[in-house]
């Protein structure tokens, strides 16, 4: 029988019942990733600035009195060319890994919210990139899990004078 207080104490290393994630809209399959990585979704603008270096460099941009490189994930994760749709927008995403603080990324819709629980993502065989984790598959909906240490070691080895 469940017991109610052990509901109650958990185990601070115990995993969650399930995590609260996002399905970001991307060229080609959305992003699956908790949605504690995502610090705010805006409208598509030009960057302040051009990107001078890698094609995935799409420039930078101000936001809250930071300057942000501005990225195109196809580019980065060799999948395809740079493509802004007609419902594109920007997240501003948090650093995982502490190697920036915050970056930006082209994306291609509104993010839909979702609850992933344990073994809920299915793997799904298939080539990925080097900035790709894992190709999976949730209910219905194919996605890709970015890797997002990957993606923050490109940004942080963006030199310093690309940053002024």
């Amino acid at each position: 029988m469940f017991d109610k207080t052990l509901s109650d104490n958990r185990n601070p290393d115990t995993l969650p019942d399930d995590i609260a994630s996002l399905l970001i809209p991307m060229a080609e399959r959305p992003w699956l990733i908790p949605n504690l990585v995502v610090a705010e979704v805006i409208p598509l603008r030009h960057p302040d600035r051009p990107g001078h270096g890698p094609e995935w460099l799409l420039g930078w941009m101000h936001w809250r009195e930071q300057e942000l490189p501005l990225l195109s994930f196809e580019k980065l994760n060799e999948s395809g060319p740079v493509h802004i749709g007609p419902q594109a927008r920007i997240a501003i995403l948090h650093s995982v890994s502490g190697a920036c603080r915050f970056y930006a990324m082209v994306v291609q819709g509104i993010p839909r919210l979702l609850r992933v629980t344990p073994g809920a993502p299915r793997e799904e065989p298939g080539d990925i990139g080097p900035a790709a984790a894992m190709n999976v598959q949730m209910g219905g909906d194919l996605a890709v899990i970015p890797d997002l240490d990957a993606v923050e070691k490109a940004v942080a080895g963006l030199q310093a004078g690309q940053r002024r």
